[in-house]
């Protein structure tokens, strides 16, 4: 059995939002739609003092990649890990909690200044697992996850709950560098 006690702070919350897929879809993007404006901005600028007539379409093209790019932009803004903690911090002031994994289920009891919770989830229920950079993350569904660092867990230790989700997961168990 492994337990886990978790401060959540903007330290934990920036890791968690800056894994989820959501934000790497939009980093992503944001990525891309830079890159392709870029080049379309060199091909106008090559197009308008070259021989060859600026077309519609690479204007069209111009303009559908500054959006992408000024989309996932402001999109990635609105998921700021510092705002969104900020937001979260304002609901749940002093936010705490306690994963125990280990055996037939997993517990997490959260703490605030103004709610508490307890959850209980099979083992079963657990779709996958991953660490990296010291943090581990349990995704109980395809939308919930738990999240904490090898130096919260408080009894037994991070080979311990290494070796209970190897076994129980297999290869839905993965171990990264880098980023979640």
């Amino acid at each position: 059995m492994v337990k886990a006690n978790v401060k959540y702070d903007i330290k934990v919350h920036s890791v968690e939002v800056r894994t989820s897929l959501q934000y790497r879809f939009y980093r992503l993007l944001a990525v891309l739609g830079a890159v392709e404006f870029v080049i379309m901005s060199f091909a106008v600028v090559i197009s308008v003092f070259g021989r060859h007539k600026l077309t519609l379409d690479l204007v069209l093209y111009l303009s559908i990649f500054l959006g992408i790019f000024i989309g996932s932009a402001l999109k990635l803004m609105t998921m700021s890990p510092v705002r969104s903690f900020r937001k979260l911090s304002s609901f749940y002031p002093g936010l705490n909690y306690e994963v125990t994994v280990g055996g037939e289920n997993i517990e997490l009891r959260a703490s605030s200044d103004s709610s508490k919770n307890h959850s209980v989830y099979s083992i079963s229920r657990l779709v996958s697992a991953r660490e990296t950079m010291g943090y581990f993350k349990l995704n109980i569904s395809e939308g919930g996850s738990i999240f904490f660092s090898d130096t919260d867990i408080t009894e037994g230790n991070a080979d311990d709950l290494r070796k209970f989700l190897s076994d129980t997961l297999g290869n839905r168990y993965t171990v990264k560098e880098g980023l979640l």
